[in-house]
């Protein structure tokens, strides 16, 4: 198998968006690369302000919620769309938690500076090396021993000097001959908000997270070898972080002595032997130019992130997956359940990142217990909601603002729908799939059969209802988000609710109560809507003037990628329009998702201009875009790693396709990706495709089925060349691919 691309750079990072990322689903760490003064920028995936009580006391009351729904669908019936938007506000009163930098630490070492040192970034053994004139300098975040390690030349006469510094508040300290200890304790709640002041901060001691920092040196035959363990008061996904203050720094400094104790040696073997799940098991390489190589570097990249911030149990992948630098970081680095949480994790089924789906399905289902209790408080409903925003301590009510951007209620069905998805990968049975999954189904479902009303049409829609953080005027000119029945609801409970129904005739439960509510309602809820002007509709109406032409959301187009409705040749015209309406520049994020989107259309072409603007540099003269820094993390702007992980979903999606219930290969092969090969990748419903094309033409095609639900007789297309292949058993089948050319 080819191994994964690694990242060079030439001379020490200068600030964080230099320094190269490593982790081992729970620690992170920015290696600055300075072999005179190693720099770490420490993050740990549990450590978060707040808790599960934090937003309790600013919770809406079930009496105050029904009011101001009545009031709000009244008013949005009478035409009084600003007015009823106020009224939805009310459901809104506090804020998602955020995510949290555990400090910064170093370790000065004598001698003088080089300059020119390389730093290596190795994406198949997830380890940093710095190349300089004295030796290699090694990094690595053990996940064998859970701690990051750091081994270097070092005269036996030295005398390193370890320095920490940390946003949090430092509660102790023990400094000793090459060790050093610190408990931190983080803040008790961190208010919503990019642009704000550490004094809204709160540092109450009750109900705030500790960190304990453990470092420990030595120095043998000329090397020194460093290892940091970070424990936190961590006690579970939803749970109050009360962990025992003791047995934090406790068991911190065990795991730093006995790391130590094995010897670089050991410590790096037991690393390589302990890989970071499924990261050696696809691989892709492009060929032709420097582009073409940035592109699978790009891919190998991703991959590596997404595995890197994710461990079933722990937080999944954030909003800047593991690695923040700030303590009041953009969006508080939390969970954005529109659209960047789903993106996170695009990939992780199609380019097989098992813990990164393990890791969101338990996180889910954590959801799901604290979003009952929300959706019977807010909406008097069955089943379970999630709105805009989330973090780790359960959080799902609406955030405190406007209604854009905080009462989207869909984020259930949406994550289930993701579930179903990476379910759709694993080459699990069908009925296997089904019995797991219906419960998750019915709950999600039902809440969404509850938003929904029957629309002057006649047609049922859900309400209320936005399309996430875009808006529209009023015949006044007022800008307002307020809807019923967006295209982005329409498409979750449809696609959801079929999910739902198909599961329910595979298990022989169609006469399950919600299962024929959804039946009998699901008819009533129209599919993607037409326009006059040609475009899919967004909102409840026709001809409603857009705010902002050129959105970044495209939420109403999810039918077309990620969802797998079919979709006749008049609607993908219309979705064609679509983007064409809203350009090509945008924000990195949004950038993958129309690449996503023109490659479920086979529009190589239209892929390859949304990539040339994903690989520019993001940093120019005139300020920043979207694009990549210099350490090829993705730009929102500011850094955002939905962008790096959404891009390993939208390169996959060229390479291979398998909703329409067949193989395609190579449906939208951009100019770019002419020439390679990609190992590993999965097609539905968990078949590993291995290839080779050359000029766009298959040279090689070898299939696998990776689990008993894939055995069976698929078709396999190549533009307008069908084959049939049979898979019965788990052995790989090598085919001839003259007849796919």
């Amino acid at each position: 198998m080819t191994s994964s691309p690694a990242i060079r750079r030439r001379g020490p990072a200068e600030r964080w968006l230099e320094a190269l990322p490593l982790g081992n689903g729970r620690l992170g760490a920015m290696a600055w690369g300075d072999p005179r003064r190693a720099t770490f920028s420490l993050n740990e995936s549990t450590l978060w302000s707040g808790g599960p009580e934090t937003d309790r006391a600013h919770r809406t009351a079930r009496a105050e919620a029904a009011d101001a729904l009545a009031r709000s669908r009244a008013l949005f019936e009478s035409g009084a769309v600003p007015e009823a938007q106020q009224q939805i506000e009310r459901l809104g009163a506090a804020w998602s938690q955020a995510y949290l930098p555990v400090g910064e630490l170093s370790i000065q070492l004598e001698g003088g500076e080089d300059a020119d040192a390389e730093r290596v970034l190795d994406l198949a053994a997830s380890e940093h090396v710095v190349h300089a004139a004295d030796g290699e300098h090694l990094t690595f975040l053990s996940r064998a021993d859970e701690v990051l390690v750091h081994a270097a030349p070092c005269p036996g006469d030295a005398h390193p000097v370890l320095e920490f510094s940390s946003p949090l508040r430092e509660e102790q300290r023990e400094a000793g001959e090459g060790s050093l200890t610190v408990l931190l304790r983080a803040p008790s709640d961190v208010p919503a908000g990019q642009f704000r002041h550490e004094e809204e901060v709160a540092w109450e001691p009750t109900g705030a997270s500790r960190a304990a920092v453990a470092v420990r040196t030595r120095i043998t035959e000329g090397r020194l070898l460093m290892t940091c363990a970070i424990v936190t008061t961590w006690q579970g996904l939803g749970e109050a972080p009360d962990r025992d203050v003791q047995d934090v720094l406790e068991q911190a400094s065990r795991q730093a002595e006995s790391a130590l104790s094995r010897g670089e040696e050991e410590l790096r073997r037991r690393h390589r032997a302990d890989p970071l799940p499924g990261l050696d098991e696809v691989s892709l390489a492009l060929r032709g130019s420097a582009e073409a190589e940035l592109l699978a570097t790009s891919f190998a990249y991703g991959r590596h992130l997404l595995a890197s911030a994710s461990r079933p149990g722990l937080p999944p992948a954030n909003l800047q997956g593991l690695w923040n630098a700030r303590l009041e970081a953009p969006w508080s680095s939390n969970y954005t359940v529109n659209i960047n949480l789903e993106m996170n994790h695009w990939g992780a089924g199609v380019a097989h990142v098992p813990d990164a789906a393990a890791a969101l399905a338990q996180y889910v289902e954590m959801l799901r217990t604290a979003g009952a209790e929300t959706a019977r408080r807010l909406y008097g409903a069955d089943g379970w909601t999630v709105h805009h925003n989330s973090d780790p301590w359960g959080y799902t009510d609406p955030v405190r603002g406007e209604p854009s951007w905080s009462t989207w209620p869909m984020g259930g069905l949406w994550l289930e729908r993701e579930l179903e998805s990476l379910a759709s990968f694993s080459g699990r049975r069908a009925e296997e799939i089904a019995r797991e999954r219906f419960p998750a189904l019915r709950e999600a479902v039902a809440f969404g059969l509850c938003l929904l009303h029957e629309s002057a049409d006649g047609h049922l829609a859900t309400f209320p209802s936005t399309s996430p953080e875009n808006l529209y005027l009023t015949g006044e000119g007022e800008r307002v988000s307020l809807s019923e029945g967006t295209g982005m609801d329409r498409w979750l409970l449809r696609e959801t609710g079929q999910h739902l129904l198909d599961a329910a005739a595979l298990l022989g439960l169609e006469q399950d109560p919600v299962v024929l509510r959804a039946a009998s309602a699901l008819s009533l809820v129209p599919g993607p809507r037409v326009g006059a002007d040609g475009r899919v509709l967004e909102w409840h109406q026709d001809g409603l003037p857009e705010a902002e032409p050129t959105h970044r959301h495209v939420s109403h187009l999810g039918f077309l990628y990620p969802g797998a409705e079919p979709v006749e040749p008049e609607l993908e015209q219309a979705v064609i329009r679509s983007l064409e309406a809203r350009g090509d520049e945008a924000t990195g994020w949004s950038l993958v998702w129309k690449a996503c989107l023109w490659a479920r259309l086979r529009r190589g072409d239209r892929v390859q201009s949304l990539l040339e603007l994903f690989l520019r540099d993001a940093e120019t003269e005139d300020g920043e875009r979207s694009g990549l820094y210099p350490n090829l993390f993705s730009a929102h702007p500011p850094f955002q790693i939905d962008g790096n992980l959404g891009i390993v979903a939208a390169l996959a999606e060229c390479l291979v396709q398998s909703h329409r219930g067949e193989i395609e290969l190579l449906p939208a092969l951009p100019p770019m990706m002419a020439d390679g090969s990609v190992r590993g990748l999965r097609a539905r419903p968990g078949i590993a495709v291995d290839m080779d094309w050359e000029q766009g033409a298959l040279t090689s095609l070898r299939l696998r089925a990776v689990g008993e639900g894939a055995f069976g007789t698929h078709r396999v297309r190549r533009g307008d060349r069908v084959v049939s292949v049979g898979l019965t058993g788990l052995d790989p089948v090598e085919l001839n691919v003259t007849a796919l050319r």
